[in-house]
């Protein structure tokens, strides 16, 4: 995730995602940035090409996230901590939350990859993924890998495995943990 005064980050007030920063106020807006929530107790931003649909925040709080909504997330319907644990259920990294107070959100410290049954690896932890000269693609707590080889968006998932049918040996779904 690019950090805000970054190079890459979107100008909000050229077409970018979110609103333009108030006057003398850095543009905060992340380059891949799709949608960010206010409310006084919390700001949730969405990432949409990190997405995979897992349904994890649906689960965790139907009342505040709904896709069938208009907004989707209604940042007014529960209190701020119950929608920060819902944010960090998201296995991919597309939700991640902050606080006025502006405590991080909690981080593991080692990093853990799940084999998803048909579908990704999910890592969690400090993860920094860079390509073959080590430029860094993607810096997070939480991200989807591809396991099919086809996602466009390598190495990242994005969802290619359901359309081409991805299968995995019953035994495949492992987890692995790194300190």
């Amino acid at each position: 995730m690019t950090s805000p005064g970054d190079n890459n980050e979107a100008d909000a007030g050229s077409g970018g995602a979110g609103a333009p920063p108030d006057t003398n106020e850095p543009n905060r807006v992340y380059s891949d940035l799709t949608r960010e929530y206010s409310s006084p107790g919390i700001r949730v931003q969405w990432f949409a090409s990190r997405c995979i649909h897992s349904g994890a925040c649906i689960m965790a709080l139907p009342k505040v996230f709904d896709p069938r909504r208009r907004p989707w997330v209604d940042l007014d319907a529960v209190d701020a901590d119950a929608i920060a644990n819902a944010v960090l259920k998201c296995p991919t990294g597309a939700l991640h939350y902050e606080k006025p107070d502006g405590e991080p959100e909690p981080a593991p410290d080692h990093v853990t990859v799940v084999a998803v049954r048909n579908g990704p690896y999910l890592v969690t932890g400090p993860i920094e993924v860079t390509d073959q000269q080590r430029h860094v693609l993607r810096k997070d707590t939480r991200m989807a890998l591809c396991r099919c080889g086809k996602s466009k968006h390598m190495p990242f998932c994005d969802n290619t495995h359901r359309a081409t049918g991805f299968r995995t040996d019953q035994n495949d779904a492992i987890t692995e943990s790194t300190s």
